[in-house]
């Protein structure tokens, strides 16, 4: 009887330790996919850009269902992951839904998430 314990606790900490290394996994490709020099909010990140100017990348079209991407009620020629100049200021970007967000004088702005 203390051999099968014996074996099931080995079997447990073995189980464990497997799950402890994937989450660290998960954990490190996540910290490493982020960039150093943005600044992280809701709705995305930002980070000055190059030159000076104020520009949007749009990364994600909310499941690409909606029909034409429009932001502050024209559409948005840009395609999906490339940067288009804007203004800085507040902006509203519709797509199957309406969301506001701010884009910082000489900054890029990267738009990544329509959620609540």
């Amino acid at each position: 009887m203390m051999h099968v314990l014996k074996y099931a606790l080995i079997a447990l900490g073995a189980l464990l330790a497997c799950v402890v290394l994937a989450v660290a996994i998960v954990l490190l490709v996540n910290v490493a996919g982020m960039d150093a020099d943005a600044t992280y909010e809701l709705r995305g990140r930002y980070k000055p850009s190059a030159d000076g100017k104020t520009y949007l990348v749009v990364e994600h079209d909310n499941g690409g269902g909606c029909g034409t991407l429009s932001l502050d009620g024209k559409p948005w020629p840009v395609p999906l992951d490339e940067a288009g100049e804007t203004t800085p200021g507040v902006h509203t970007i519709e797509c199957g839904g309406e969301i506001e967000f701010e884009i910082q004088s000489g900054s890029i702005y990267y738009f990544d998430y329509w959620g609540p």
